[in-house]
Formats: structure tokens, sequence, C-alpha cells
């Protein structure tokens, strides 16, 4: 999959783990780069639940306006939250990507390559990837913050593009439509 991303190194991926792993190699013994590698693991996985939640971004909706882009990693933050979803960014993403026509989000199971090929969408899909990290528990935003928009779809932990019509969607409560994606929860506001 790396031939797929010309000109990319995995700096521009993982710029932590580059960095950080470049840092420990081939200083001290292997007592002291065991113990500086378990101290930046956080770290690490921090950067990989981003790099998950940007990927999903930038598959799922990179031409979409820039509050339709944030909707979709609400909707992975939201599920993450939930009980009814794996524990974790990647695996909400990634569940069920080994079942064709099961997977959660369609770039997971197609085939095509998960690495980026566009620069300045990839940076964009990182930095809202980024920002999701400073919301409150269910992503709910404030009215009038320079989210606002976002403040119907906050809670969703479903969507679909509005050219499909998915059989689960008639189950769930339709919070709103924002590009050409639609936005939902479960019945009565429950998140599964």
């Amino acid at each position: 999959m790396l031939q797929a991303v010309p000109a990319w190194e995995p700096g521009t991926v993982f710029p932590v783990a580059s960095s950080a792993v470049a840092d420990v190699r081939g200083t001290g013994s292997h007592l002291q780069r065991r113990s500086a590698f378990r101290a930046m693991l956080p770290s690490l996985k921090r950067e990989v639940e981003t790099t998950c939640l940007s990927a999903a971004v930038y598959h799922e909706a990179r031409g979409e306006p820039l509050s339709g882009q944030r909707a979709v990693a609400m909707v992975i933050v939201n599920r993450v939250r939930s009980p009814s979803f794996p524990r974790t960014i990647c695996g909400v993403v990634f569940q069920n990507a080994h079942r064709p026509y099961r997977c959660q989000f369609s770039f997971t199971c197609t085939g095509i390559a998960l690495l980026p090929k566009e620069k300045r969408p990839w940076r964009l899909a990182q930095e809202i990837a980024a920002s999701m990290q400073n919301r409150t528990p269910d992503c709910r935003v404030e009215t009038g913050s320079e989210d606002g928009g976002l403040h119907a779809v906050s809670a969703a932990t479903h969507y679909h593009a509005s050219y499909v019509r998915p059989g689960w969607a008639r189950r769930l409560h339709r919070l709103g439509r924002i590009g050409r994606h639609i936005f939902f929860t479960g019945k009565g506001g429950d998140k599964a």
C-alpha cells in the first residue's frame, strides 16, 4: 500500500512515532531503550487513534464541507463512547472490515489504498481528528461557536450518503443533513 502514496514518508502519517523511534534507536542499553519505548506508548497510541480518525474523515468526507467532515468525525467519537460499539477509534473505524458489505465505513472494505493520496485534504483531516480530542463527552457543541452548524447532528452515531437508502436508517432517528450525508442517532436519543 505504501507504493500507492508517492513521495510520502512515514513521518507524514505518523510524525510523533517516527521522531520518537528515531530518538530511541541506538541510544543507551537495551533496558534504557525498552524503558524509553514504554514511556512513549501512550503518545504512540494516541497518534494511531488520531490517524485512524484522520483516515476515516479523509476517505468518507473529504469532498464535503468542513462541517460535514467534522460531523463524520463526531459520529466515530460518539460511537467510541457508546457501549454498542468498539472502545477505540480504530476499533470503530475498522469494525467488520474483514466482512464484505458489513463494514461500518466503506473505505475499510472496498480494497482502496488506506493511505492518502492528496496532501491538502489529508492535512485537513488530521486537523479535524486532532480537534476531536477537545470535545465534551458526547461531542455536543455550543450554539454560536464556530461549529454551531453541527449542533443539530452532534449526538449522531450513524450516517449515510444521501444517494443510498440503507434499511437500518428506518430504525433510527434522523438528526439532519450536512452536504451529502444524513445523520442519525438511536430512537429516543440513545446512542446505539
